[in-house]
């Protein structure tokens, strides 16, 4: 406070910069006094990006927290950008208050430590500040446990002292800014999820089927390799009723049933995936063999029918861990006789030998996809041991409107996509999809699975200011100018995973395209930990 007066300083990403001046001038006539940012580096003044200035700005930006009393996020669109995820950290360790424009989900104690540590390596957090830091983690995180062990229902169900559930819904009504590391450290898993669903519909009953029918359409294929499933039921007054309607749609699953009292009909799911053991690859092993046993058998029937080849797998499949991604074409451009059995099956397992040759690089569709991906300083996914590169039509010839052409082509087409879901949802399990081909492959995919929140992409919108920063530096002559892809990029969630549509690469795509593209897909992959 500055005589009488409360200190707010506003942060968030300079392209919004006309919120920045609306909130400046609401919170001053509230009888504020408002710190904001000097220039608006995003929004034209270009100065910001001189030798220097940035680095120099965000470190005038923290002292600017330093003197405030709470910090207001422009977070327009729910976009939080790397810059002002670790300005939110330094307010939180600093003890200010946090106000956000929008409502959006809060970092958790365990992401402002993170954000804290990269202040650190940067140098804009000194060393005492850090070990500051680390006891302030700890006994943030022992306060946090301590407060689910004083928890008294409506939670009969513990796991060992520390109860997901709880934790999940402290953290909802803001009492413990706290995810779920410690389950996750504790039982020696890969990940511990939450998901919640609304009930939709007039009236309780419409609202309950609502919730079943999203469990059974989006979220059962995620369910059924935890090891552990945990489900609140909200505003239910009557839990064993309910939990008999749940029963079958949740069959065979671990499932521990909680209720609690809400003014909306909610589902709360809490699940747990164990590390993968050396028995559990096997088994993976197991499923993906008959899963090739099955298909190859359909593959060599119909390629006699149809008398065209099969091109099905370009690399070799990933079985013992969960792949990156999994780069989906359509149809392969693969013309010749049909393949012996023993050759179909072997491009399931080996791939095809003329991807793994020294030609490989100067393929069409590949090389642009591996050029652009590295000008934008990303290689990981396209890496050999982190993609699965397939077609989800699996019978080759020059383009799919000659195989349409094909008799019972239709027919033939719908039994390959369904074996291509078969083995994307329930043997890879990768962290996203991306598509080669927005209405071959993405709109087909789609027709078929019904992918939800599906939407058109401007990648200079969506891609994280920090990348675009970061591609203004890299080179300001270079082969790449723009960071607004022309071309349709769409994106959507399959059952769960996150799948891309983007343009063909063998098609005629600008440099300033590919670009956008390879931007736009390390800000996403970089967001599921890739």
């Amino acid at each position: 406070m500055i005589n009488g007066f409360k200190v707010i300083t506003l942060c968030g990403s300079t392209r919004f910069k006309e919120q920045f001046l609306e909130a400046q001038k609401r919170l001053t006539l509230e009888g504020n006094v408002v710190i904001s940012v000097g220039l608006f580096g995003h929004s034209g003044d270009d100065e910001v990006w001189s030798e220097g200035a940035k680095e120099m700005l965000d470190c005038q930006h923290l002292a600017k927290i330093d003197l405030a009393d709470e910090i207001f996020v422009i977070n327009v669109g729910g976009y939080i950008g790397d810059s002002t995820r670790r300005e939110i950290a330094y307010a939180e360790f600093k003890g200010k208050t946090i106000s956000y424009l929008e409502e959006c989900r809060k970092p958790s104690l365990y992401d402002n430590y993170k954000a804290l540590g990269e202040l650190h390596e940067s140098g804009k957090l000194s060393d005492e500040d850090l070990k500051n830091a680390e006891r302030w983690f700890d006994e943030k995180r022992k306060s946090a446990i301590a407060e689910y062990n004083a928890c008294i229902g409506p939670w009969p169900y513990q796991w060992k002292n520390i109860d997901a559930v709880v934790c999940g819904i402290l953290q909802q009504h803001g009492l413990v800014s706290i995810d779920y590391h410690d389950i996750k450290d504790f039982y020696d898993a890969d990940c511990v999820y939450e998901v919640r669903i609304k009930g939709k519909g007039a009236n309780d009953e419409e609202q309950l089927q609502s919730i079943i029918d999203t469990i059974k359409s989006e979220y059962i294929t995620q369910l059924r390799p935890s090891k552990k499933v945990v489900a609140t039921l909200c505003n239910s007054s009557n839990l064993s009723s309910q939990i008999e309607k749940f029963a079958d749609c949740m069959d065979g699953l671990n499932v521990v049933w909680q209720t609690r009292k809400e003014s909306e009909i909610e589902m709360s799911i809490v699940y747990i995936t164990k590390t993968v053991q050396n028995m559990e690859k096997e088994t993976k092993k197991q499923e993906y063999d008959k899963w090739v046993s099955k298909v190859c058998s359909f593959l060599v029937e119909e390629s006699k029918k149809l008398n065209v080849t099969c091109g099905t797998f370009q690399s070799k499949p990933i079985l013992n861990k969960q792949p990156d991604v999994v780069i989906l074409g359509y149809n392969p451009h693969e013309i010749g006789k049909p393949l012996p059995f023993n050759k179909i099956k072997e491009r399931f397992y080996e791939g095809n030998p003329y991807f793994y040759s020294d030609e490989r690089n100067e393929w069409p569709m590949w090389a642009p996809l591996r050029w652009s991906f590295e000008w934008a300083g990303y290689t990981k996914p396209t890496e050999d041991g982190n993609f699965v590169f397939f077609n989800a039509v699996f019978f080759g010839t020059n383009d799919i409107s000659e195989f349409k052409k094909l008799p019972r082509s239709n027919e033939v087409i719908k039994k390959c996509l369904q074996y291509t879901g078969e083995v994307i949802q329930n043997i890879f399990r990768p962290k996203c999809v991306v598509c080669l081909s927005v209405p071959d492959c993405f709109d087909s995919l789609n027709k078929q699975f019904r992918f939800s929140d599906v939407k058109r992409i401007s990648t200079l919108q969506e891609t994280d200011a920090d990348l675009i920063e970061f591609a203004l530096n890299k080179e300001r002559n270079g082969w790449i100018t723009k960071y607004d892809c022309k071309r349709v990029i769409k994106k959507g969630s399959w059952d769960g995973i996150p799948v891309y549509g983007i343009p063909h690469p063998s098609g005629r795509i600008s440099y300033n395209d590919f670009g956008a593209i390879a931007l736009y897909l390390r800000s996403e992959m970089q967001k599921l930990g890739i």
